[in-house]
């Protein structure tokens, strides 16, 4: 059984805006190393009908509890990839996204919807946290859904200092 988790991100800028940043090199590799990663390699790719696809790959320490430390490896090399779709009409975009921790049996899905939202816009984040691993993936999914919402804050306040 899967963890679900809801997050959201705020822009004070409109949807447009907000996909530039989530498109910037610069910006994703800032939340990589403020996250935590080590050796960040970022790819965009921008198509011409205006979706998006951003790929981070990076090592972290595998700061884990003690029943994950067999499971993940040390350090974790997380490939995180973010597709979002062309605007429509008000700039909304749907899309997906995914991580990965190298060979450990976890894995994260999830939705994406960019729309605008009062005098800016939200990341919508829907996440599914799936760990198979016997006796313990419900603590590992708990612990990863943890960390994501700190990665999220984190990415939140950048955010914010860069649209603020």
């Amino acid at each position: 059984m899967a963890t679900s988790h809801s997050a959201r991100l705020d822009f004070a800028a409109d949807p447009a805006h907000a996909f530039a940043l989530l498109t910037d090199p610069a910006y994703v590799e800032q939340v990589s190393v403020a996250t935590g990663g080590h050796e960040p390699e970022v790819s965009v790719e921008v198509t011409p009908d205006g979706a998006g696809t951003i790929t981070s790959v990076r090592s972290l320490p595998a700061e884990v509890p003690s029943y994950a430390k067999p499971l993940v490896g040390d350090p974790i090399r997380l490939t995180e990839t973010r597709a979002l779709g062309a605007a429509d009409d008000d700039g909304t975009r749907d899309g997906t996204f995914a991580v990965s921790f190298g060979s450990a049996p976890v894995a994260i899905t999830g939705t994406l919807r960019l729309r605008p939202e009062g005098a800016g816009s939200t990341l919508l984040v829907e996440m599914s946290v799936k760990a198979s691993v016997p006796f313990v993936g419900g603590k590992v999914e708990r612990f990863c859904a943890e960390q994501i919402e700190r990665a999220l804050a984190k990415e939140q306040e950048i955010i914010a200092t860069r649209l603020g």
